[in-house]
């Protein structure tokens, strides 16, 4: 007899991902190692906790076992569909069992059942293709598809009951009642026989796990022993969909004259559940918890759960499920029935922990909720869970003004930090310079870096190396910046410009302008006053020498200098001279002079910053001890 078949092989797969395992054997890597896991909700979708590890669920491989024998119309036969073997770890949850008309005069029959056994009697006979689709507890299905040949009826048609029925069922709350939507009506008949010979009694025989108690009843109307009864079937809200069985035997004088049986099907519709969620949720920065803080999220998926049939909904569950999002990440909520809630918590304590909140690898957060029946129908839904970030906002930027500089002697540079503007973030997250450039325009000026302090003020840092001349000319004047202001996930935009002026104060000259010189002094015994009788002082020759004139020049700024003196009389500076005010001692040279008392000599003076200038006159004063 013909078959095709849909169905895959069942494949267990121990892997974070059932996608990155397909991408890593398609690169020809290793295999990756397995995602550990304690409960199924710490597993990616569609995956289970077994021996502590996640296993990829794999769907199941439908069978389909015919009866022996040539099949023959109106003959309740058997289709066993129990050999559909499920993955390892799994069971198959339900059974689907479908038929279509290839070539037959007549309707296909119609089963309800989600047994693995499919109790069937074909109208007519011809061809049919017999579909059964099994359904593992995760939703995966596989599905067997068979062509089946039905011979006509070859017994004698001694009793004959009537179709099949189908009909929907339906629950009342108050008193909470199931029953089909209308009586069901059953018929046979003997053929052959003359009227009132025949006697008729009908049995039920209900779906194998849907026996009859004091919660399920069936009631045949006028009674069981009546040709044509109708029939109802009733539940105390528990279970009732199915095939319901119903047999009926002829009885005449002589004893059994023949069985038949018709199908009553409790049609079953699964629970529906709706929701929506946020399209994203704002996040916030809680500061302090941590070495730096941490990310937090919260939100709320509304849902709605409803059955068309009305029966009881069981078996509510809801998961919270994550990944990507660090070992300390947590996705955690609370079902309070017409909504879900949920939090997020991201510890932020290094810059990667960012992408563990938004836009990190493999980064997923969903929720899913399932609902069954009580006939076993189960319906799930998931949403996916986005959290969003809002940017830097700019809230002020100063007018252009001038900020003075500074000589920074332990890194030997002209230095000038610079105000900009003032930024906020309505995430609360911590501000800083985007990366890959010094904050500002490519064109911009390139002694100037950014820097954002944790109130979310911007400032411009300005730096010039010293490289022996003064050049503070090169670092002063005004400048025009772009900022570029980012928060953990990306820039403010659009960026902003700010003005400033770097400025510069001009040295001066401070101290006494007389430098005094003690020198040693060889005496020549001439008379250098008043007539040679009465010789009050000897000319004497200083000797040469140097001597070291201490600071006397200052700068507000600090500013390398560079100091000129000229030369005068047997003085020579040592020329050029270029320290910083602190240390800008001055050394002359001295030549032998002769002295009377003393002697003095002027020197003009100009020092710079490279600048700006001051200018002043050197007293040298030499007198013997």
């Amino acid at each position: 007899m013909p078959s095709s078949s849909s169905s895959s092989p069942a494949r267990v797969l121990a892997a974070p991902f059932l996608s990155a395992v397909l991408l890593l054997s398609a690169c020809g890597s290793t295999e990756p190692e397995t995602l550990t896991c304690e409960t199924e909700a710490e597993c990616p979708p569609l995956s289970r906790c077994i021996s502590r590890g996640c296993v990829a669920n794999s769907p199941p491989v439908a069978a389909i076992a015919l009866p022996s024998g040539e099949l023959q119309a109106h003959v309740l036969h058997a289709l066993e569909g129990s050999a559909s073997d499920p993955d390892a770890g799994d069971s198959v949850a339900s059974f689907g069992w479908a038929f279509r008309v290839v070539e037959a005069p007549c309707d296909p029959p119609v089963v309800a059942g989600t047994g693995p056994v499919a109790a069937v009697r074909f109208a007519c006979p011809g061809r049919y293709e017999v579909t059964l689709t099994a359904v593992d507890a995760m939703g995966a299905q596989g599905t067997k598809v068979a062509e089946v040949a039905v011979a006509p009826y070859t017994g004698p048609a001694l009793v004959v009951a009537g179709s099949d029925v189908a009909l929907d069922h339906a629950c009342t709350l108050v008193p909470l009642k199931c029953g089909l939507v209308s009586l069901a009506s059953l018929s046979a008949i003997a053929p052959g026989s003359a009227p009132g010979e025949v006697s008729f009694t009908w049995t039920v025989e209900p779906p194998p796990d849907r026996p009859l108690d004091g919660t399920r009843r069936v009631t045949f109307l006028p009674g069981a022993a009546v040709p044509a009864p109708s029939v109802s079937i009733e539940t105390d809200g528990t279970s009732i969909s199915g095939d319901w069985i119903f047999r009926v035997a002829g009885r005449d004088a002589a004893g059994l004259l023949g069985t038949a049986s018709m199908r009553v099907s409790a049609l079953n519709r699964p629970p529906v559940v709706t929701g929506t969620a946020p399209s994203s949720v704002n996040h916030v920065f809680v500061p302090g918890s941590l070495p730096w803080g941490t990310f937090s999220a919260a939100g709320e998926v509304l849902v709605s759960v409803s059955d068309p049939d009305g029966d009881p909904l069981v078996q509510r569950s809801v998961q919270f499920r994550h990944t990507g999002d660090g070992p300390n990440g947590v996705f955690d909520g609370v079902d309070q029935g017409t909504k879900l809630t949920f939090t997020v918590l991201v510890p932020y304590d290094a810059t990667g922990d960012a992408l563990h909140l938004i836009g990190g690898p493999g980064l997923e957060r969903f929720v899913e909720l399932g609902v069954s029946d009580v006939n076993g129908a189960r319906t799930s839904a998931t949403w996916t869970i986005s959290v969003g970030n809002r940017p830097p906002v700019h809230a002020a930027t100063p007018a252009p003004y001038t900020v003075d500089h500074f000589y920074d002697p332990a890194s030997l540079s002209y230095r000038a930090i610079a105000p900009l503007s003032s930024w906020s973030d309505p995430d609360g997250d911590p501000l800083f310079a985007a990366p890959g450039s010094p904050g500002f325009d490519p064109d911009g000026d390139p002694l100037c870096s950014l820097a954002v302090s944790d109130g979310g003020f911007a400032r411009a840092e300005c730096a010039l190396a010293f490289l022996g001349v003064p050049a503070v000319q090169q670092f002063t004047g005004a400048r025009t910046v772009t900022q570029r202001v980012q928060d953990p996930f990306g820039a403010a935009a659009p960026a902003v410009q700010a003005s400033f002026t770097i400025g510069n104060r001009p040295p001066s000259i401070s101290s006494t302008a007389t430098h005094q010189v003690s020198a040693s002094c060889n005496e020549s015994g001439a008379c250098c006053q008043g007539p040679v009788s009465e010789c009050t002082r000897f000319w004497a020759s200083a000797e040469a020498g140097s001597s070291l004139v201490p600071p006397r020049w200052s700068d507000p700024d600090g500013d390398p200098l560079s100091i000129q003196v000229a030369a005068s009389g047997a003085v020579t500076p040592v020329q050029p001279l270029v320290c910083t005010p602190a240390t800008c001692a001055l050394q002359l040279g001295l030549g032998i002079v002769n002295v009377c008392g003393s002697t003095s000599t002027s020197h003009s003076t100009v020092i710079t910053d490279g600048l700006a200038s001051a200018s002043g006159t050197l007293t040298v004063e030499r007198r013997c001890p």
